[in-house]
């Protein structure tokens, strides 16, 4: 009972609760409804729940349908629609009036609640950007590693060197291994010089040519490769596998240190 709960949304758990208590209030209405007594008042009750789940227009409907309830209670215990036209007036302007009113405030505080996710989406994006080059920082480099991996297909991780005398001719560098990767592939920043790629590959040889592909396409650049799963599931192990490739630095056990996120 409780999984199945959970798999309904919070809307329509609030439309059903609304149909029980329109069903709940009608009853008592005919049961010992009279003139006075304020029984109809519980359909606010069922109009909110409404426009909580739909909105203005549903919580519009909600306070017609309430109207026409108290209108057929009415006939039931024989006032005639004559003489009962001014309070169903009333009870019609402040139901519907009700309803639309709880459901527009409900629908804007949904859209600001969608709009700040979104800013917070923004902001935690650009905190994992290098603010110098706009490529991805260690922990935004991770945390695409770790994505991925959860895809359980193979994929590259290189390490490269990468001199250059600026940050502007740095941004040219990246914009020259961007250039030569696959679609899909990602670039980040882990030092001044130290520069990390994830981009689709699928064996060691491939891998290799990669390494070799981003070394023309750089003049001076040095490039270690890991491939994943063979040589690690996460970031750290990829990129100490890809150091320790590094040409100056094969055999050494080196490994160059990247935080991970949690």
């Amino acid at each position: 009972m409780g999984d199945l709960l959970d798999r309904v949304s919070v809307p329509r758990r609030l439309e059903v609760s609304a149909v029980v208590v329109f069903a709940a209030v009608f009853w008592l209405l005919l049961e010992y409804g009279r003139p006075g007594l304020g029984i109809s008042q519980g359909f606010y009750l069922a109009i909110v729940l409404v426009a909580l789940a739909g909105g203005p227009i549903s919580g519009a409907a909600a306070g017609v349908f309430a109207t026409a309830l108290c209108a057929a209670a009415g006939l039931t215990h024989g006032q005639s629609l004559g003489s009962s036209l001014e309070p169903l007036g009333i009870r019609f302007a402040s139901f519907s009036v009700a309803g639309a009113l709880v459901g527009y405030f409900a629908q804007r505080g949904r859209e600001m609640l969608a709009e700040s996710f979104h800013v917070l989406d923004e902001l935690l994006h650009l905190a994992r950007r290098d603010a110098a080059t706009g490529v991805f920082t260690a922990e935004g480099f991770a945390a695409r590693v770790v994505e991925e991996a959860r895809q359980s297909w193979p994929f590259a991780v290189l390490v490269g060197e990468a001199s250059a005398a600026s940050e502007a001719a740095l941004r040219g560098v990246l914009r020259d291994i961007a250039g030569a990767l696959e679609a899909g592939s990602v670039v980040a920043r882990l030092g001044e010089s130290r520069i990390a790629v994830m981009t689709p590959a699928t064996t060691p040889v491939r891998a290799r040519e990669i390494a070799d592909e981003l070394e023309r396409a750089v003049t001076g650049s040095r490039f270690g490769w890991a491939l994943h799963p063979q040589d690690g599931d996460e970031a750290l192990s990829l990129v100490g596998a890809a150091s320790e490739r590094l040409p100056e630095r094969r055999g050494s056990g080196v490994v160059v240190p990247l935080r991970t996120t949690a």
